[in-house]
């Protein structure tokens, strides 16, 4: 375990893949094929995509060096987000940057190379039919639970100063469900999750889908369990080398779905979100 590895995942897997076993290969080529999902599937979720079994996968990574299967998953997920163009990977806590950057500068690199993940995930295509679904809504519950919900008041916010009803919903209680019943054709569910994504957001999509609404989501990853339950679905990165994830990524997503509406008809939105702020004035809010 102590041999000295190429920088990356990929280059260990494509320098030894004539070494393998049939099931190994099996398994470095989904790896190499699918470096972001498999920096969050389990032993056995990646067994089986290699029609083989959990212990042949952790045994496989010991074998190439790592401690274990979270050591491969690691080094899965480095490789993915710093890139190919990327200096040699670290430990990740330094995330590819100098050890004595302050914790200000590291922090701050780290949420810019969510944003550039989150453009990198997102296809223009997928990102305008977003566009169009909300602009043309009736109506918008933007359903998130958690750390999610700081990313749906964002989108509720934004979305009322331009005119478009728009309901924050961060938790399942019955007002929140009879609003859901009440969404049909016409009106959005926008849904956000993250990894395994929370039971009650994943009701909301299903039950969304089924009664004829648009359903949105944004989730970080396609082995979410939110990631293709609606109508469109747009990734935001959340990574992060510290506590908590970062949320840069989804709240600069919403940000840019709003910008988006904006620049349809500006004089229309700019009418609208200067009588909603000459009335906060007016009261006071902003004073």
């Amino acid at each position: 375990m102590d041999e000295v590895r190429p920088r990356r995942l990929s280059d260990l897997l494509r320098e030894r893949f004539e070494t393998f076993s049939r099931s190994q290969k099996a398994i470095a080529r989904y790896i190499i094929d699918h470096l972001e999902e498999v920096g969050y599937m389990s032993a056995e979720e990646l067994g089986r995509k290699g029609s083989t079994s959990s212990s042949t996968v952790v045994r496989f990574a010991q074998a190439l060096g790592f401690a274990g299967y979270p050591e491969l998953q690691q080094a899965s997920r480095d490789e993915y987000r710093l890139g190919a163009t990327a200096r040699p990977m670290v430990h990740e806590d330094q995330l590819g940057f100098a050890i004595e950057e302050d914790i200000l500068t590291r922090s701050l690199k780290t949420d810019a190379i969510s944003l550039e993940e989150t453009i990198s995930k997102n296809s223009l295509e997928r990102f305008n039919r977003a566009v169009d679904l909300l602009a043309g809504a009736s109506q918008v519950l933007a359903v998130g639970l958690h750390e999610a919900a700081v990313v749906v008041l964002h989108a509720a916010y934004v979305l009322e100063l331009l005119g478009i009803p728009c309901v924050p919903v961060t938790d399942g209680n019955e007002a929140n469900v009879a609003r859901l019943s009440r969404l049909k054709e016409g009106g959005v569910l926008l849904a956000v999750g993250f990894r395994r994504a929370h039971p009650v957001t994943i009701s909301f999509a299903e039950t969304a889908m089924a009664q004829g609404a648009t359903v949105i989501i944004i989730t970080d990853n396609s082995l979410s369990e939110l990631a293709g339950r609606g109508t469109v679905t747009l990734y935001a990165d959340i990574d992060s080398t510290f506590f908590a994830h970062s949320l840069a990524g989804p709240v600069s997503l919403v940000g840019a779905l709003a910008s988006a509406i904006y620049s349809r008809d500006r004089d229309l939105y700019d009418v609208r979100v200067r009588a909603v702020r000459d009335r906060a004035t007016e009261s006071g809010w902003l004073r």
